[in-house]
């Protein structure tokens, strides 16, 4: 029944991108209670991660609600028996702001140490997604993993790749547009954008990374930070390490 009700709000959503919409920037917010939270999303420890130049930093899992049965699912890769090794040089003089976290059907991500407010979810076709605050929630990280399912991640790829959008219209996925020109975009490569913006309102600017896949069928995953000057400074290494992790 469970698997039944995702594959129908997969299907809405799908139906859902049915137009083609302008992008507005906006910060997030929690959708659901600080109670049901912790209930399905539970940090625990895995250990240490050590990076290229053994420099270390703690290292935590996150549950999820379980998308193919009832109670909570857990991921650890690319973690065994406590040892997590990751082939990245952080700052050691960064290394006790930052921890990473390991998300089911997006891994790994680094997050400021302080942060235990999240959000986080995993579809039954692969797909994650997660919204994590910082104790005021005035910064945020969003993450979303598509996974294999199209009509979930080409809207969204079609925003920062536009020669998708028309694709995306056929098939009638729908897509965003930048029409109003809030983004800033760099493609260091065809299937990678660095991207930031402004949110109305906010003092610092949202800064992220989004890329696709479509070799073998289409996958889009994206990450974007929005952290206040204390920690600017982390926005280089988190979206550096997502990017050499996915």
């Amino acid at each position: 029944m469970k698997i039944l009700l995702l594959s129908l709000l997969c299907l809405l959503n799908t139906l859902t991108f049915a137009k083609v919409e302008t992008f507005n920037p906006k910060f997030s917010k929690f959708s659901d209670n600080a109670i049901q939270r912790k209930k399905w999303n539970q940090f625990y420890s895995i250990g240490y991660a050590t990076f290229n130049n053994n420099v270390q930093v703690p290292i935590y899992g996150v549950t999820v609600e379980n998308p193919y049965d009832d109670g909570i699912l857990k991921e650890s890769k690319p973690c065994t028996k406590n040892t997590c090794t990751f082939n990245f040089k952080l700052d050691p003089q960064q290394a006790s702001q930052i921890k990473v976290i390991v998300l089911p059907n997006i891994g790994a991500v680094m997050i400021p140490r302080a942060w235990t407010d999240i959000s986080a979810s995993a579809g039954a076709n692969g797909s994650g997604s997660a919204l994590i605050m910082s104790a005021d929630q005035k910064e945020q990280i969003n993450l979303y993993n598509s996974a294999f399912c199209v009509g979930c991640g080409m809207p969204y790829a079609s925003l920062y790749f536009p020669h998708l959008l028309k694709q995306s219209v056929e098939n009638e996925f729908g897509g965003y547009v930048d029409k109003n020109k809030k983004l800033n975009v760099v493609y260091p490569s065809k299937n990678v954008a660095f991207f930031s913006y402004q949110i109305p309102n906010l003092n610092n600017k949202t800064h992220g990374i989004a890329k696709y896949d479509d070799e073998d069928t289409f996958n889009f995953q994206e990450i974007s930070t929005t952290l206040d000057q204390s920690n600017q400074n982390l926005a280089r290494p988190i979206l550096n390490f997502y990017h050499a992790m996915h």
